[in-house]
C-alpha cells in the first residue's frame, strides 16, 4: 500500500513538472528588443498573433545614445499605431537653431537650422525603446537576459516548426523567426552565414546627459533646441538637444580597429583633445558608465535574408549601414510596417502562404534597401574628408536660403 502511495506521488510529481517545463509557444518570436524588433512586435500583435520578444540585456536601461527621426520614420510608426507616433514625436526635439564650427572655434554658420519647422527630431534612443515597450500589447511578452544560440525545425507536423534555443534558457516553439538582433546579429549568422559585419574604419562614441548639469546654455541651445557641429581633422562631433531636459552627443574619427578601450571616457577626450572648450565641457558632464563605444559596421548586399519558409530578417540585422543618411531606425520601422502587410490575415500553420508572404517581404525590402546601403557608404567615406566642414557650410547656408526664398512666396 506504501508502495502505490508512493507510486501515485510519483505521477503526479512527473506530470507537474512535464506541465511546469513543457516548452512554451508563440506564433512569432522576434530576437531583440531595439526599436525595430518592438515596432515589429506592436505590428504583429494588432494582427492577433501571439508574440515573444527575446532580449539578451538583462534589463532595459538609460544609454547614451540619440537618433535622428524624421517625416518617414514617423509615417511608418503611425501605421502601426498612430497614438504611439504622437506620443514619440513629443519626446523628441526639432531644432531651431544650428552652429557650425571648426575645432579651434572658428564659426562657419549660426543662424536658423535648416530642419527648423519640418517633421524632423532628435531623441534618445532609450526613450523610444520605452515608449514601445510601455505600450506593448497584452499579447506581447518580453523576455531579457535571453541570448539566441540556435533553432531546430521540427519535422512532427503536430508540433510547431521551430524550437528556438537560448544559454541557459529553456527552449521556446515558434511558427516563426524574426531576427531583429542588429549589426552582430545570431540569425542572421545562421541564414545567411556571411560572418562578422564589415568594419568601415569609424568609431563612434555617443552619450547622453540632463542638459541642467550644464546650465546655463549659450547659443544654440539657449532655447532648448539647438544643434552645433564641431568638424575637422577628419573627425566629427555633434551636440544636439534630443528632447525636453536632455542633451545628446555623437563623435566619430578614423579608428584602426573595433577594440573597445578599457576607459572609454579617457579615450574619447584623447580624440577630441583641443577642442573646442565645450566638446570637453559635454564629455566631462557625462556618466561614463553611460558612453557607448560602437564601430561603425554595414555588410555587403545579399538577395536573401532567412529561409524563406520560416525565418526571416528586419532592421540593421538586415541591411545595416554607416548612419550617414541617418535612416536606420526609419529602415527597421518601415521593415515592420511591410511585414505585417504580408502576413496580414494570414493562418501561420499554411507554411506555402507563409513562405510567400516572407519571399515578397524580402523582395521588397532589398530593392529599397540596396541602394540605400551603398550611398550611405559613399556618405560614411565623405563624412572624413579634409574638406568637409566647408561643405556643411555650403549646403546649410543653400538650404536655409532656399527654405526662406520658398517662404517669402507663401
Amino acid at each position: 500500500m506504501q508502495f502505490k502511495r508512493a507510486t501515485a506521488y510519483t505521477q503526479v510529481r512527473n506530470l507537474l513538472t512535464q506541465f511546469m517545463t513543457e516548452t512554451p509557444n508563440f506564433d512569432i518570436a522576434i530576437i531583440g528588443a531595439g526599436p525595430g524588433g518592438l515596432c515589429a512586435a506592436h505590428g504583429l500583435a494588432n494582427l492577433g498573433f501571439s508574440v515573444a520578444v527575446f532580449e539578451r540585456a538583462r534589463a532595459i536601461r538609460p544609454i547614451g545614445a540619440a537618433l535622428g527621426l524624421a517625416e518617414a520614420g514617423y509615417k511608418a510608426l503611425a501605421l502601426i499605431n498612430p497614438d504611439l507616433a504622437t506620443q514619440v514625436r513629443a519626446l523628441g526635439a526639432n531644432p531651431q537653431r544650428q552652429l557650425l564650427m571648426r575645432p579651434n572655434g572658428e564659426v562657419l554658420f549660426s543662424d536658423e537650422s535648416p530642419l527648423a519647422g519640418t517633421p524632423f527630431t532628435w531623441l534618445a534612443w532609450y526613450n523610444l525603446q520605452n515608449s514601445l515597450y510601455n505600450r506593448l500589447p497584452p499579447t506581447v511578452s518580453l523576455h531579457l537576459n535571453h541570448k539566441f544560440v540556435n533553432f531546430t525545425k521540427v519535422a512532427d507536423p503536430s508540433q510547431v516548426p521551430l524550437r528556438l534555443h537560448f544559454e541557459n534558457q529553456p527552449d521556446v516553439g515558434a511558427r516563426l523567426l524574426i531576427g531583429a538582433d542588429g549589426y552582430y546579429s545570431g540569425v542572421r549568422g545562421l541564414t545567411v552565414g556571411d560572418g562578422a559585419p564589415l568594419y568601415t574604419g569609424t568609431m563612434t562614441w555617443r552619450g547622453i546627459l540632463p542638459r541642467q548639469i550644464l546650465a546655463p546654455l549659450a547659443e544654440p541651445f539657449a532655447e532648448g533646441a539647438g544643434f552645433q557641429l564641431v568638424v575637422g581633422d577628419q573627425k566629427n562631433f555633434w551636440i544636439m538637444d534630443a528632447g525636453p531636459e536632455v542633451l545628446a552627443w555623437t563623435g566619430t574619427a578614423l579608428h584602426p580597429t573595433t577594440e573597445k578601450s578599457s576607459d572609454v571616457l579617457a579615450m574619447v577626450l584623447q580624440v577630441f583633445d583641443q577642442w573646442t572648450p565645450f566638446v570637453e565641457k559635454v564629455i566631462r558632464a557625462t556618466d561614463p558608465t553611460t558612453i557607448v563605444e560602437t564601430g561603425v559596421c554595414d555588410r555587403e548586399p545579399v538577395a536573401q535574408w532567412g529561409d524563406r519558409e520560416r525565418i526571416t530578417l528586419l532592421g540593421d540585422a538586415a541591411h545595416p549601414m554607416r548612419p550617414s543618411l541617418g535612416l536606420g531606425t526609419t529602415m527597421a520601422f518601415e521593415d515592420a510596417v511591410s511585414l505585417t502587410k504580408k502576413l496580414s490575415g494570414l493562418n501561420l500553420q499554411d507554411t506555402p502562404s507563409v513562405a510567400k508572404a516572407l519571399t515578397d517581404y524580402e523582395e521588397e525590402r532589398i530593392a529599397i534597401a540596396t541602394p540605400l546601403l551603398l550611398k550611405a557608404r559613399e556618405g560614411g567615406e565623405a563624412s572624413h574628408a579634409p574638406d568637409v566642414a566647408d561643405q556643411l557650410k555650403a549646403g546649410f547656408e543653400l538650404a536655409l536660403a532656399a527654405r526662406r526664398h520658398k517662404g517669402s512666396y507663401s
